[in-house]
């Protein structure tokens, strides 16, 4: 059977296959053959992969804009950052931030979804911005736990010390959860989700109980975003207030439009694109001042891409591929006829 599903696979989706083939092989040899800094750099792209894939949960999947998603990744790296620093690296200390920041995701997860059945999507916004900001403020004043502005070095327990295996560990979380937030959108709960972002108020004339699935579509990508936010903290070794800061989540929201809202790959593709081409107009500092004002050369990339692809990297490709099989399918018919 699956030879006969490989043998029917038109050219484009073999090619789709091989490029996967190729970029999963080169991610296996980078520690390889690799420097530091690198495999430190594609670690960072693989975790802010799986934060963008959980915002796109939210925005291109149910509709929800939240403006307080750095609630997530921070508090993750906090828990992180304050286990390690005051009780030792430990692997108990690892697991205990693990189930500390999946209660406190799934908490504030609750609280937003119980405003946003009650609020209109700009108010929703609005209150889990100023969310995060109340977060940001108490890591500000709490100075005795988390050292303020100043933030918390740390040490990392065995063997996520060794950046080569911190890698490795980043690259299976990616896979995994790239893989479980696939299969709640294959799901009727993830149906459902689209339902709601399409049309809500048709979803419940059809009998959708829309606030459980917003409800849903919050505890998951919260948790996956918190998770995030462990691995965050475990490559950096550090964490101070910037990690609860709006630029968290507009980095989110940026990785997920750019690389194609709905998608969930075009979250993967969208930070691998902006962060390599930050990484590249940063290494053009010694030529000229200009490139340490990186957001302006990708300012005017976002510009652009918003101009000729307004849906994003991916959205513009499967509305290509659409197209293309459309032309296919009419020339099938002519042929028939």
């Amino acid at each position: 059977m699956i030879m006969n599903k490989l043998a029917n696979m038109d050219r484009l989706r073999w090619i789709e296959l091989v490029l996967l083939a190729v970029a999963f092989i080169v991610l296996l040899i980078i520690p390889q053959i690799s420097g530091a800094a690198t495999i430190t750099m594609v670690s960072r792209i693989m975790i802010f992969a799986v934060f963008a894939m959980a915002y796109d949960i939210l925005r291109g999947f149910i509709g929800v804009i939240h403006l307080g998603f750095a609630l997530f990744i921070g508090g993750g790296a906090y828990f992180v950052g304050i286990l390690f620093f005051h009780q030792g690296a430990t692997i108990p200390m690892l697991l205990l931030a693990v189930v500390g920041t999946t209660i406190y995701s799934a908490i504030w997860a609750l609280i937003v979804g119980k405003i946003s059945g009650k609020s209109g999507m700009l108010a929703t916004a609005m209150i889990t911005m100023a969310f995060s900001e109340i977060m940001r403020n108490l890591m500000t004043v709490w100075r005795t736990v988390t050292r303020g502005e100043d933030g918390i070095a740390f040490r990392v327990p065995a063997p996520f010390n060794d950046r080569t295996m911190m890698f490795y560990a980043c690259f299976i979380f990616m896979i995994l959860m790239a893989f479980v937030l696939y299969k709640f959108t294959k799901s009727p709960t993830g149906r459902v989700w689209q339902a709601v972002r399409e049309n809500e108020q048709r979803a419940i004339f059809l009998g959708y109980n829309t606030a459980r699935a917003r409800t849903i579509a919050l505890l998951v990508a919260s948790i996956v975003g918190g998770l995030a936010g462990v691995m965050f903290g475990l490559n950096s070794r550090f964490v101070n207030t910037e990690a609860l800061g709006m630029q968290m989540t507009y980095d989110a929201m940026l990785y997920s439009l750019l690389g194609g809202a709905g998608t969930l790959f075009g979250a993967i593709l969208g930070s691998t694109v902006v962060i390599l081409f930050q990484n590249f107009l940063l290494d053009l500092r010694p030529i000229h001042a200009i490139f340490e004002r990186w957001l302006l050369f990708f300012g005017a990339l976002y510009i652009v891409v918003v101009m000729f692809m307004p849906h994003g990297i991916m959205g513009y490709y499967n509305a290509w591929k659409e197209k293309r099989a459309q032309k296919k399918r009419m020339a099938k018919e002519a042929a028939s006829s």
